[in-house]
Formats: structure tokens, sequence, C-alpha cells
């Protein structure tokens, strides 16, 4: 797909910060405590917060991860990770090769991290959300020292009507930077189109068979959807079964999406 995606070189477009911009992001940085010495994020939540906080951002969540499950495929290298954040920076999701996610987690990139400025100084996704335009940052132009050896490419995910929803960031410590760009604007435009959509039609779909669907956008398996709902298996599979024929939807991926673009998730 990287192919694919037409790019632009200009000064314009090419998503780099002014000077200006940077100094008062380091500036309101300081402003809330932070150092360049600072070698791991300060506001990380714990496991019961970060639990709540998933579940109060299901839909961006789950939409997030079957878009870029889709283009993980295109990641041109093993040390690249995808970030997936609120609209205040709060981090819902990572996707990277696994030695990455470890590293990351070293110094507190998790779900339930801030990646604000007040947590994480001035960095890609901060910029990114405080001027609502697609930005690139060089590893230098991070104000702490943790995120020095990567180069960042973070743009808001923004609904078809104008909404603020979220922000994704892509980072490595090589490749082009127009193609990561590039990369990272396609997918915050899908997620803005698929989360923004307010269709709300109900397809004939029964309250449990939207539970049963609830749970399978979660993850969760057909036996941890029995066990939690007090059914069988079986009655969890005719559920979905059901939800896809009404839907006119023959894959698992296609029925959840479905669900969510109707607003029945």
């Amino acid at each position: 797909m990287w192919h694919t995606i037409q790019t632009t070189h200009t000064a314009e477009h090419a998503g780099f910060v002014t000077a200006e911009l940077l100094s008062q992001s380091y500036a309101r940085a300081r402003a809330a405590g932070v150092s360049e010495t600072q070698d791991r994020i300060k506001d990380i939540l714990g496991e019961g917060e970060t639990k709540n906080f998933l579940q109060q951002n299901g839909r961006l969540l789950t939409y997030g991860r079957l878009v870029i499950d889709e283009y993980m495929q295109d990641l041109k290298t093993n040390n690249e990770l995808l970030i997936l954040t609120h609209t205040d920076g709060r981090i819902l999701g990572l996707w990277a090769p696994p030695d990455t996610l470890t590293a990351a987690s070293n110094f507190g990139l998790r779900p339930g991290s801030s990646l604000s400025e007040a947590s994480a100084g001035t960095n890609a996704v901060s910029v990114a959300l405080f001027s609502q335009r697609a930005v690139v940052l060089n590893g230098s132009q991070h104000l702490c020292h943790l995120f020095h050896d990567w180069m960042c490419a973070a743009a808001p995910i923004i609904s078809p009507d104008g909404e603020l929803i979220g922000c994704l960031d892509l980072s490595a410590n090589e490749g082009p930077v127009y193609e990561k760009l590039a990369l990272v604007r396609s997918i915050a435009r899908e997620l803005g189109r698929l989360v923004g959509n307010k269709k709300h039609i109900a397809l004939g779909i029964t309250p449990r068979q939207r539970e049963v669907l609830g749970l399978f956008a979660q993850g969760a398996s057909y036996k941890e959807i029995g066990k939690q709902l007090h059914i069988s298996i079986k009655t969890v599979e005719e559920h979905l079964d059901a939800s896809r024929n009404k839907m006119g939807t023959k894959s698992r991926r296609a029925c959840i999406k479905r669900a969510m673009e109707t607003g029945i998730l």
C-alpha cells in the first residue's frame, strides 16, 4: 500500500512544525514541570483506571484495531510503532512487533499513559492535537531525551463534520518521512470517517444479538461470551450468524464494522 499513497514534498504540506510552534510547546511543557532529562512518561493510569478508560472509548479502540491491523503489513521495518490516542493524548492502543512494544513499555508507553505536554513534553501527538494538523517531529525536536531516537509522524483523527476524535502516531528510528506521514494521514482519515459516522439503522438486531456483537468486537472468544452471558457456545454462534445475515456480511471483521457504522454498537 505504500506505493499507492500519493505524497507531496512541498513545505506547506510536509508536516514539519515551525520554530514558533515548538517554542510555545516547550514553554508549556516546562511550565508543567517536564524536563529534558525526563526518561519516563509521568502520567500513567492504574490498572482499574485504564480498564475504565478503554471501555469508555471502546468505539474508537475497536475501529482502531480493525483498521490498523489491515495496515500493519505495510510497515517496512521491525521497529515501527503505531499509537492510537484519545483527544487528550492518552494512549488507547499500541501496535508493533513484540520487541518494540517491550522497549516502549520500559519508558511508560502503554495503554493508559498520557502523551500530553504535561506528561511527556513536546511530542508529535501533543503538537498534532494542539494544531489539529498532521505533523512530523525528528528526534531532536522532542523536548524529552526519551524520544530523541524516534522520528514521529502524527495526524489528528477528525470526523466528517469536523469533530476531533483522537490522534494517530507512527514512530520509528529510520525510514522515509513522507511515506510515514502519508500512511498515518491515510489511517487517520479512515478512522475519522468510520468513527464519525452517526447513522443509526436498527436492521432488526435484537438486544441479545447486540450484546454478543459488542463482546465479539472487544475480542472475546465464543467461550468467553457464553460464560459472561450464561448461554451456550452454540447459541453464541447462532446470534452471530443471525447478525451477519441481517447485516448482509460474511466475515467477522465486516460484521463488526457494519454494526458500528450503523450505530448498532
